[in-house]
């Protein structure tokens, strides 16, 4: 994946938080890794050097118009800081995709009709803090705010011809945030999500970030989780200096596991 100021900062950053979580000698801390399973589906426009299209009739679907409908696999990481009634989560994954397809509408300057190859990238990384509103034997409610860093770059190349069109465009969402957990004996079972709808920098438009999670505590120490994620971009902005319109979800099951001290 190419690298951006933008992923400098926000790792920089997440290290930075992750050093001084730790610092505070927090009463559990959990770390965690494994594998997501991301499907991209949705739909995205670009604008023409001339400024001529309206970009809500030429739409192009990820998966049927740009040939990028396929699961792929990418590494997942999460940590956790809890204490009192305060909890930290970071988590992030990243992924790379390419295919091939045929454009139903215009992109930038490759008109309707082209063959194109299209790879896209993906990254996906923020922090959650959450308040505790209410605890008892079996249920726990937090709410807080989410700040999320979202990268998206789709380069499509015309496969006759030298033609060639990109969206690039990033973008930090702050979101209200609230999660709830059941405590059935070692297995926890937990939903969370951050919901926006605001013009931010670049982009005006709706972002969530949903999740269901399964976190079985093997002992004291080992943990092993699986869930499943939503995210959704539904933007409309400016990327590369032109206009773009995009309707993008990423969704899929994660696997993984990982300690708790």
């Amino acid at each position: 994946m190419r690298e951006t100021v933008g992923m400098r900062k926000t790792l920089a950053g997440t290290a930075l938080m992750l050093s001084l979580l730790t610092a505070c000698a927090p009463n559990v801390f959990r770390v965690d890794a494994g594998a997501m399973f991301v499907e991209a589906d949705g739909e995205i426009a670009l604008q023409n050097p001339g400024g001529s299209l309206t970009l809500g009739n030429e739409q192009n679907r990820l998966a049927d118009d740009l040939g990028l409908g396929d699961r792929e696999a990418s590494p997942y990481v999460r940590m956790t800081w809890e204490r009192d009634l305060h909890r930290v989560r970071v988590h992030g994954f990243g992924f790379e995709t390419e295919g091939s397809g045929t454009l139903a509408g215009d992109f930038g300057g490759i008109v309707a009709g082209s063959a194109v190859t299209t790879s896209m990238d993906f990254l996906s990384a923020g922090a959650a803090y959450s308040y505790q509103v209410f605890d008892n034997d079996w249920i726990q409610i937090g709410i807080g705010g989410q700040l999320t860093y979202n990268l998206l770059n789709v380069d499509t190349r015309a496969v006759i011809g030298s033609q060639a069109d990109e969206v690039q465009t990033d973008v930090v969402v702050p979101m209200p945030f609230a999660e709830i957990e059941a405590r059935l004996g070692d297995v926890t079972l937990g939903a969370n999500a951050g919901v926006m709808s605001a013009d931010l920098g670049d982009a005006n438009g709706r972002y969530w970030d949903v999740e269901a999670m399964a976190r079985w505590q093997i002992n004291d120490t080992i943990q092993v989780l699986g869930g499943y994620r939503y995210i959704l971009m539904d933007a409309f902005g400016t990327a590369s200096s032109r206009d773009f319109d995009a309707d993008v979800d990423l969704h899929g099951w994660f696997i993984g596991g990982g300690v708790r001290f």
